[in-house]
């Protein structure tokens, strides 16, 4: 079973009645897998909102962080679930967390073009401007991308149109490279 528990199979399939009867039960909220899962990042990966609210309701660790780095939040941004990152923001999640390198929700979000969690961060603190390891920022990643509605969404937000990153690339430079 992977390490799963039955609360993390109910997350995992979305079924929040029945993680809610687990919770109740008394369920381990942070029981990780040995790739470090919880329920919570189980929930968020698959979008599960429902459940991700009763984990959070239940008052599960918001920013325990799994052996590669990664938070909830983080993962809920990469896969584009709007609905659980902004649960997991309003109650309380940190959302420039970085990983090893500079990888924050904000870059995971805008590098697979989720405009929404992007905007959600942004607009509850996230640094447009934070940077990786090579200075390469999230409106960078977006433009390399092709990604317009997060390359708005961050220039809305003021960020800095000519940051070049280590190789003196720039954003304008990057989205002209490929054809965006």
């Amino acid at each position: 079973n992977d390490g799963f528990t039955a609360l993390m199979f109910s997350c995992q399939n979305g079924h929040d009645l029945c993680a809610r009867a687990l919770i109740k039960a008394g369920a381990d909220l942070e029981k990780q897998t040995p790739k470090g899962n919880t329920a919570l990042t189980i929930s968020c990966q698959g979008g599960h909102e429902q459940c991700a609210r009763a984990l959070i309701e239940a008052k599960a660790n918001l920013d325990v962080t799994k052996p590669d780095g990664f938070t909830a939040l983080m993962i809920s941004c990469q896969f584009g679930h709007e609905l659980c990152t902004r649960a997991l923001i309003k109650a309380g999640a940190q959302v420039d967390h970085a990983l090893d390198g500079g990888f924050t929700a904000l870059i995971l979000a805008c590098q697979d073009g989720h405009d929404l969690c992007a905007r959600a961060l942004i607009e509850n603190g996230a640094r447009v401007d934070h940077a990786l390891e090579d200075r390469t920022t999230a409106l960078q990643i977006a433009c390399l991308n092709g990604h317009e509605q997060c390359t708005r969404t961050l220039l809305e937000h003021r960020a800095t149109v000519d940051a070049a990153k280590n190789n003196g690339f720039t954003a304008l430079m990057n989205a002209c490279q490929n054809g965006h």
